[in-house]
């Protein structure tokens, strides 16, 4: 498929395929995503946010691009989660080790949050491991399907493209799941679960191929893979966009991705800015600013 000329529109403008989105994040666990924030309008077509950290988020706070809020689902990995069925969907139970206070995660919850701030959301899913148990993992699947079903009959924002998750264990499985969706009156289609199983690069690809396959030209999002070989392989076999934080995680660690040998010792706050910023850059083809140009610049005479 040539996904080129293909686009979403939002409330916020259209956004361009092929798309690598970055992830932010908001509070004060990650701080390097509030100095990157500033400069994504000029570098990406729109920004992920996981449900998690969007609540987290002010006002004031607000991205002026398109915003992708996913529901927080991959929460369901946590030690202390616990994944329940309650009216026939899938609930999310987490629990504080220290308080004892649970914390729900209710699909009508999510839908909700997403359609007061999201310009983009995705439906409730539940990770399903390499390793899990064929009978959770059916499980799993089928409350990731119900809950998908319930929120496009539940939703009330018509100008917010709403996405369906795909969570399966095998093609065979990806494929059902995504044949559940057909005709459904979903905007998109996303697969999570592969950043477990990136290093089984043919599996990853088969699984993105099956999906496209039973959807049809509906937008196809892939969770969580951002290298750009990998990147390259997905939009080749038709996958519209994708979303990361490794662009920045490699820049915490003073590397480049387009030089990946180099390593930049004991950067400060700005070098972790900059690196991050090409980073980006270079995942989404966009041009960086002047000023970030020629800090990278002094940069490189650092790397060893």
């Amino acid at each position: 498929m040539n996904i080129e000329n293909r686009k979403l529109q939002t409330r916020k403008g259209a956004i361009a395929f092929p798309a690598y989105i970055p992830v932010t994040t908001f509070g004060q666990k990650y701080p390097l995503d509030n100095l990157i924030r500033p400069y994504l309008p000029r570098l990406a077509p729109a920004v992920m946010v996981s449900h998690y950290y969007a609540k987290q988020m002010t006002a004031a706070q607000l991205p002026n691009l398109p915003m992708l809020v996913d529901s927080g689902g991959f929460a369901a990995l946590f030690e202390n989660a616990k994944i329940v069925k309650r009216d026939r969907l899938g609930i999310l139970e987490i629990k504080n080790v220290e308080t004892d206070e649970v914390e729900v995660i209710h699909p009508k919850a999510v839908l909700e949050f997403q359609e007061q701030v999201a310009d983009v959301a995705f439906t409730l899913d539940f990770p399903i491991p390499p390793k899990l148990d064929k009978k959770e993992a059916k499980r799993r699947q089928e409350l990731t399907i119900a809950n998908a079903l319930w929120a496009i009959n539940n939703r009330r924002r018509r100008d917010l493209p709403l996405y369906a998750c795909v969570q399966g264990w095998d093609i065979k499985s990806a494929r059902a799941c995504a044949k559940a969706y057909v005709g459904q009156g979903f905007d998109g289609i996303a697969i999570g679960g592969l950043v477990p199983r990136s290093q089984d690069l043919p599996l990853v690809l088969a699984i993105a191929e099956a999906v496209r396959e039973e959807i049809g030209d509906l937008p196809l999002h892939v969770f969580g893979l951002g290298k750009p070989e990998l990147v390259k392989e997905l939009f080749r076999v038709g996958v519209d966009s994708v979303d990361s934080s490794s662009y920045v995680k490699y820049a915490a660690d003073g590397k480049l991705w387009s030089n990946p040998s180099l390593t930049l010792i004991e950067p400060t706050p700005t070098d972790r800015l900059h690196l991050a910023l090409h980073n980006l850059a270079t995942a989404t083809g966009a041009t960086l600013p002047l000023a970030a140009s020629e800090q990278l610049l002094g940069l490189f005479r650092s790397f060893r």
